[in-house]
C-alpha cells in the first residue's frame, strides 16, 4: 500500500499538512477496521452558501485578499475543492438589504419580475467560484441548488416576508411561476442550477424571512403547482428537494411527503440541518425507510465564538461530518461562505460564524478551526467516491477516535479519523488484512490516503 496522512492537530501548529506515519508506541487504544467491498452512498460533494452576505463581505476586501479567499474555497489543489453551494431565492437572514424578485404587490403575471439584486452580489459570487474551479485540470461542475426563505409578501397571509405566515392558496401558482423564473433568469446569466427546492424551514417562523408549510401543505404545492411548472418549462431533471430543516423531524415530513408515489418517484433527496443536535439514529431510519432517497446535509453554522481560534468549532464540523456520512449522507453543505468580523453585512444581526472571516476593517482573512475540519473531507473525498462499512473500536482503552472512510473514483481510499480528548490516542487502521498504524495528538484530525498496488477488486 501507498499511503499519505494529511494531518491537522491543535496544539503542534500542523493544519492540513502531510505528514510521516510514525509506529505505536506501547499499546494501541483502538482499532478501525474498513471494509472496501462494502458500498453504501455516493458522494455528490462539498459546498457552501452563496449568500448575498457573504457576497458582500468578500467584495469590501481588497482584490489580492478576494482572490486568496476564493482559493482557499474552490482551487482543488490549494483550497478546500468545494463543488456545490446553496443559493437563496430572494432575501434570507444573511442578506445585505431586504428584498425578493418580485416586488409589485398583486402582479400574478410577474411581469415586474427582477433579479437586479442577485446581480450585484451573488452571480458575480457564483461566477467567481466556478473560474477558480476551471484555473486547473481538475475540472467539475458546480452543482447548485436554489430555494426561498419566503415568498414576496404579497402572497403571503401575513402580507410580509418575514415572522412565518403560510403561501396563500391562491398564489401557490404564481410561487410555482416564481421559481421557474428564476432557474431561467439565472440561465440568462450563465448559470445552471442543479437542483431545487420548495422552502428554506418550513415549519420555523422567524424575525427574518421565513414561511410555514405543514407536510400537506408542501406536498401539494410540489405535486399539483411545482412539479407540473417544471415540467412545463422544461426543467423536470432538476433534482428536487424537500424540508431543508433539523433532523429531529425529518423523518415525519418524509413520511407525511414520501407516501404519495408521484412524489416518491420525483423527489430526490431530504435536506437537512444540524440545529437541534446530531440526531444520526433519524438519518439510519430514514434512509431505511426511504433508501432510493438521498440525504443530504445543507446548513450548519456555530454563533460567532469569542475567540477565532477556538477549536470546538472545527471539532463540531468534524463530529457532525463523520457521524451524518456514516449514516447516509451523500452533500455536505456549510451556511454562509464569507462573513465579516460582525456577522455582516447583513439585516438580521444573526452573529453567526463562518470558516473564513473576512475583516473588513483590517483588510484581513481569518480561517477558523471549521476551515481545516471541513478541508479533511472536501479536499480528498471526490465527487461520485463511496461511503465504506467500518468497524471502529477500543483494544485496550474506553477511548476511541471517531472515523469514516471512502473509496474515491480512481480507487483510493480516503479515511478520516478525529480525536476530540485530551489525551493523545494510538491505533491501527486494518483494510483487508493490511495494517497500518496511527497517533494522533490531543485534539486532532488525520486523514489517510490508500492507494493499493494490487487489485482489491472493489467494484
Amino acid at each position: 500500500m501507498k499511503l499519505k496522512w494529511i494531518y491537522t492537530a491543535r496544539d503542534t501548529g500542523e493544519r492540513l499538512v502531510q505528514k510521516a506515519l510514525s509506529p505505536v508506541e506501547g499499546q494501541e487504544d483502538f482499532r478501525f477496521c474498513i471494509f472496501p467491498r462494502d458500498d453504501r452512498q455516493k458522494i455528490y460533494g462539498f459546498g457552501g452558501a452563496f449568500t448575498d452576505t457573504a457576497a458582500m463581505a468578500l467584495f469590501q476586501m481588497e482584490k489580492p485578499i478576494r482572490e486568496k479567499a476564493m482559493a482557499a474555497y474552490f482551487s482543488p489543489e490549494s483550497g478546500l475543492g468545494y463543488n456545490m453551494g446553496r443559493v437563496p431565492i430572494g432575501c434570507c437572514d444573511f442578506s445585505s438589504i431586504p428584498y425578493s424578485h418580485a416586488e409589485v404587490p398583486e402582479d400574478k403575471e410577474l411581469s415586474h419580475y427582477s433579479i437586479a439584486q442577485d446581480k450585484k452580489g451573488i452571480l458575480p459570487l457564483i461566477k467567481m467560484a466556478k473560474e477558480y474551479m476551471f484555473k486547473e485540470e481538475r475540472q467539475q461542475e458546480l452543482f447548485l441548488y436554489a430555494l426561498p426563505w419566503s415568498p414576496p409578501g404579497w402572497m403571503k397571509s401575513n402580507g410580509k416576508m418575514n415572522w412565518g405566515g403560510k403561501l396563500l392558496p391562491e398564489y401557490y401558482k404564481t410561487m410555482a411561476d416564481y421559481l421557474v423564473k428564476f432557474i431561467r433568469a439565472y440561465e440568462k446569466e450563465g448559470v445552471f442550477l442543479w437542483g431545487l427546492a420548495a422552502q428554506n424551514e418550513p415549519v420555523e417562523v422567524q424575525r427574518w424571512a421565513s414561511c410555514e408549510y405543514t407536510g400537506e401543505e408542501e406536498g401539494n404545492f410540489l405535486k399539483n403547482y411545482l412539479i407540473p411548472a417544471l415540467d412545463e418549462a422544461g426543467y423536470g431533471d432538476k433534482k428536487l428537494l424537500c424540508w431543508d430543516c433539523n433532523k429531529d423531524f425529518m423523518r415525519k415530513r418524509a413520511q407525511e411527503l414520501l407516501k404519495d408515489e408521484e412524489l416518491r418517484r420525483r423527489i430526490f433527496g431530504i435536506a437537512f440541518h444540524w440545529y437541534s443536535g446530531d440526531y444520526f439514529e433519524e438519518l439510519h431510519k430514514t434512509h431505511e425507510e426511504f433508501p432510493k432517497i438521498q440525504l443530504l446535509a445543507t446548513e450548519c453554522c456555530v454563533v460567532m465564538p469569542e475567540k477565532m481560534e477556538d477549536w470546538s468549532v472545527g471539532e463540531r464540523y468534524g463530529h457532525e461530518m463523520i457521524g451524518d456520512m456514516n449514516n447516509w449522507t451523500c452533500a455536505y453543505l456549510d451556511w454562509n461562505l464569507f462573513l465579516d468580523q460582525n456577522s455582516g453585512p447583513g439585516i438580521a444581526d444573526n452573529p453567526c460564524a463562518a470558516p473564513i472571516i473576512l475583516d473588513s476593517r483590517k483588510q484581513e482573512m481569518i480561517k477558523m478551526s471549521s476551515y481545516y475540519y471541513i478541508g479533511h473531507f472536501s479536499r480528498y473525498i471526490k465527487r461520485g467516491a463511496v461511503a465504506l462499512g467500518i468497524k471502529l473500536t477500543g483494544a485496550l482503552s474506553e477511548k476511541i477516535p471517531e472515523g469514516c472512510a471512502f473509496r474515491n473514483p480512481d480507487g483510493q481510499l480516503a479515511v478520516i479519523l478525529m480525536n476530540r480528548e485530551d489525551m493523545p490516542l494510538s491505533g491501527t487502521i486494518a483494510i483487508d488484512g493490511k495494517y497500518t498504524e496511527v497517533n494522533l495528538d490531543a485534539h486532532s484530525i488525520g486523514t489517510l490516503l490508500v492507494d493499493f498496488e494490487e487489485n482489491l477488486n472493489c467494484s
